[in-house]
């Protein structure tokens, strides 16, 4: 009789056990904590490319390369979607004088800005090998040689904070208060928010070290913000003199940077940015991910 109930229990037992690990990882091991640091890349008005544009790779600059990352929770909701909360954190940074468009160029403008960007963030895991296997093809070794993956498509939707600033003899002012483009002097366009929505996406990668640890990256793209003036840049020039009397000479040169043009000089009704498109910014992290271990066993990929 102990036999038999023996027997059975292996023979019911025996369809779970190949899954066991996946249960463990994803059932009872639901939560994942996760950390970045990288690249950003602005997209805007300022710097750039030759080419006049600001999608994805087409405005590239790797003079304009600054810095940022994030921390996150990652929570799965089923077999092959997670959601993830995730506060960004990063530099952007836009210099006209890095660009060989001629007109960017002798624009002059440039900027910098300290960005805040929390966002929840949908991901489809479209590819998922977490099986322990051992790492080395050895002959007659059993067992299959695996690289435990996790691939993944994310995206979601954020809210931006900025505060553009600009540099003028060697010292950086804040934009927003001097109403480069007459934002709230009489007659100008009305003051912009240093609040914008966003709506991130992309693709990311995991590289699962043992039950807890995995390392990756995530490479993003703004999709869309509500803004256009991340970099204070948007419309058309304002009267200097105006500028001048309302917010003050320093103010007056921030407006109107350009090269060759004679201090206090107006260029009214001009194009000082491009209203049709507003900006982006990208990002290239590497991530470390940890899952926290309901039994606090740690389990690594045997070598053989």
């Amino acid at each position: 009789m102990k036999k038999i109930l023996l027997f059975s229990f292996l023979l019911t037992a025996a369809p779970f056990a190949g899954f066991s690990q996946y249960e463990l990882n994803h059932t009872l091991n639901r939560s994942e904590y996760c950390g970045a640091i990288g690249l950003s890349q602005f997209l805007g008005d300022l710097g750039g490319s030759p080419q006049i544009g600001t999608h994805f790779l087409r405005d590239f600059n790797p003079g304009a390369l600054r810095y940022g990352g994030f921390i996150g929770y990652r929570r799965r909701i089923g077999h092959a979607w997670s959601a993830k909360l995730a506060f960004t954190f990063a530099n952007l940074y836009g210099n006209d004088a890095l660009s060989s468009n001629p007109y960017r160029f002798n624009r002059n403008q440039n900027f910098r800005s300290f960005i805040i960007e929390p966002s929840l963030q949908m991901e489809y895991h479209f590819y998922q090998y977490d099986q322990p296997g051992h790492r080395y093809k050895i002959r007659h070794a059993h067992g299959f040689r695996t690289l435990a993956l996790d691939a993944y498509l994310f995206a979601g939707i954020g809210g931006l904070y900025f505060n553009p600033q600009g540099m003028y003899n060697n010292t950086w002012y804040s934009l927003r208060p001097m109403s480069t483009e007459g934002e709230g002097l009489p007659g100008g366009p009305s003051n912009y928010s240093s609040i914008a929505l966003c709506f991130p996406a992309g693709l990311g990668v995991k590289y699962l070290i043992d039950i807890q640890w995995s390392v990756g990256m995530e490479l993003s793209d703004r999709l869309w913000t509500s803004s256009d003036y991340i970099d204070d840049t948007h419309g058309n020039y304002f009267s200097v003199s105006a500028i001048d009397a309302y917010r003050g000479p320093v103010a007056g040169a921030l407006s109107h940077p350009v090269r060759g043009l004679i201090p206090g000089q107006d260029l009214p009704n001009t194009e000082r940015g491009d209203p049709t498109h507003n900006d982006s910014y990208m990002f290239l992290f590497f991530t470390v991910n940890y899952r926290p271990n309901p039994y606090h066993r740690r389990r690594s990929r045997a070598k053989f």
